[in-house]
């Protein structure tokens, strides 16, 4: 915003308040949850434009043109905050907002790696103003390094580019570093990236999953300033007693917040420093659970006191980014995000005002959310699926050398290392560059052993991943998948059993939120059906091309050991045969 529109607004803003104007809206007979004091008393709220003017009990700025809307009965709460997001799972950032306005989330700090990585820093600025536009607001965390290392990466995050994006008043931190061993073993060139953030008084979002309470003092001398990754009560305070802000997470992979809230008999003032979030939960998890909501009612049911279950999806969030004078509160200047409660019991609203406008009423979206043009957003994308050779069954034979470095999953996400002969129930496990350039063969274990053939662009890299016990199958999965531009394709007995077409980079598509949520059901009972073990299908997929969990993964470079850091079986050159 330039100076002198500040200056207007501001103007307009205290006309309002001293009663010299008449507000657009006026919300009179509510009480309000002051969550800077804690209290609950009974408020009107004036709002002009965007932004509430002012808070009490006159009524001068009540005109002939101005719309009162009744809270009598009702108790006003701040709209609520996500401060970690994965806005591209399955969904459109757009496709969620619609879905989650009405259940009170008026403000989404999102991660912008997809994007970056499939439009590039242009496609990237682009998807930032379109979104910009809507009455949901998306602050954003730039990635400075990718998920899982490949050759040019440099070229991709240049510092002059990350510098560009991190001036942009829509980006608020540099998004989660994963790999926190550099930044403790004092890496310069990563550290020359985190300083980015540091030069513009914005936060560096840490991903600090297993390092211990003596790491975790080392990665907050290094600038690390949140994490979200604790799944224990113990980590969650030894992340706070290093000053590092936590974010306790329930999420369609991890359900932990029950157990983590109980950190706060040991320490209550954490109360006053924590923030909760759904981090990258499937559209499944949220169709059925809500979204912020779900986690503010957990919070109270688990014996945390209202305001401070509030206040932790509210203004803790809004004051660690540094946003406070913008969001998180009732108060004159702040964006006017108000949530009509009937109780604060029931953290599900029947009214939300966002923006200052009403956009959702008794759970339904009353306001008119656009969809950025993806397809001019993602321009180069819908072309590179059939850029690549057609594959063929000899492309996904198993890796020549013995014993094989098979990758056997634990849990949902996690892998241990396995070196032995290929065995019944094993998966063959390919990753394929989706220009054709290269191929990565190895192995997978404890997946879903009955499976002929997957092949899916939903994976960390944006790559290619197929999976199963058939190459006929599964190079017909792959083929499928490039008619339809992406998505997950499964083939079985000759035939495609399931699609899923995510023609927007592979990763999302316009639809609303619950019809992808039935489709992401579908698949989970389908895999169940077939081998699959755990809980979060989606989240397997993405993360066995991740190269920063334990403890081996496939990747661009080849079948990567995380711990020692080298290459088991390398990518090869894939055949450019048509």
């Amino acid at each position: 915003m330039t100076s002198s529109r500040w200056v207007r607004e501001r103007r307009a803003l205290t006309a309002v308040a001293r009663g010299a104007a008449p507000a657009d809206r006026y919300v009179e007979g509510g009480t309000l949850l002051n969550v800077y004091t804690g209290e609950c008393y009974a408020a009107n709220v004036a709002i002009k434009g965007e932004r509430i003017a002012y808070v009490g009990e006159s009524g001068e700025m009540v005109g002939p043109r101005t719309e009162v809307i009744s809270a009598r009965g009702r108790i006003l709460c701040p709209g609520y905050v996500e401060p970690h997001s994965h806005p591209w799972n399955l969904v459109t950032p757009a496709g969620l907002a619609r879905h989650v306005l009405p259940l009170g989330t008026t403000t989404i700090f999102a991660d912008n790696l997809p994007v970056y990585e499939l439009a590039g820093p242009r496609g990237f600025e682009a998807a930032l103003r379109a979104l910009a536009r809507l009455p949901l607001k998306f602050y954003w965390t730039v990635r400075v390094h990718s998920q899982s290392r490949s050759q040019g990466e440099a070229r991709r995050f240049p510092l002059g580019t990350l510098a560009r994006l991190l001036d942009n008043p829509w980006v608020a931190a540099v998004g989660e570093i994963t790999r926190w061993p550099e930044v403790l073993e004092g890496d310069r060139g990563l550290l020359a990236r985190l300083a980015l953030a540091v030069a513009r008084r914005k936060r560096i979002e840490g991903h600090t999953a297993g390092a211990s309470a003596e790491k975790l003092i080392g990665l907050a001398a290094g600038g690390i300033a949140s994490c979200h990754e604790p799944i224990t009560a113990q980590e969650a305070l030894d992340r706070a007693r290093a000053g590092i802000a936590v974010m306790l997470r329930q999420s369609s992979l991890r359900p932990d917040l029950k157990a983590l809230l109980s950190a706060l008999k040991d320490a209550p003032a954490l109360a006053s420093r924590l923030m909760l979030t759904m981090d990258g939960s499937g559209p499944a998890y949220v169709a059925e659970h809500g979204f912020v909501d779900h986690l503010v009612e957990i919070a109270i049911a688990e014996g945390v006191r209202p305001a401070e279950a509030y206040r932790m999806v509210t203004l803790n969030p809004a004051s660690y980014y540094g946003l406070d004078h913008e969001i998180g509160g009732l108060a004159p200047g702040r964006f006017a995000d108000v949530l009509f409660l009937h109780d604060l019991s029931d953290p599900r609203p029947e009214r939300v005002i966002a923006r200052g406008r009403v956009v959702a009423e008794g759970g339904r979206l009353v306001a008119k959310l656009p969809e950025p043009a993806w397809q001019d957003i993602l321009s180069p994308e819908p072309q590179r699926l059939s850029r690549g050779p057609r594959l063929a069954p000899e492309d996904f034979s198993a890796p020549g050398r013995q014993p094989l470095p098979v990758i056997r999953l634990v849990s949902t996400v996690i892998t241990r290392l396995e070196e032995r002969r290929l065995a019944e129930g094993d998966l063959l496990a390919v990753l394929l560059d989706r220009q054709g350039r290269w191929i990565c063969r190895g192995v997978v274990a404890g997946f879903a052993r009955e499976l002929d053939g997957l092949a899916s662009t939903l994976s960390t890299d944006f790559q290619i991943l197929v999976l199963g016990r058939d190459p006929s199958a599964m190079a017909r999965a792959v083929n499928r998948l490039r008619e339809i531009q992406g998505g997950i394709v499964v083939v079985e007995g000759g035939r495609v059993i399931y699609e899923l077409a995510l023609p927007l980079g592979g990763i999302m598509a316009a639809a609303p939120l619950p019809e992808l949520a039935a489709r992401e059901r579908e698949l989970q009972d389908l895999l169940k059906a077939r081998g699959y073990p755990s809980h979060d299908l989606l989240f397997t997929l993405l993360f066995l091309t991740a190269d920063f969990l334990p403890e081996v993964r496939l990747t661009a470079r080849g079948v990567w050991d995380v711990k020692r850091r080298k290459v088991l079986s390398p990518s090869r050159p894939l055949s450019r045969r048509r």
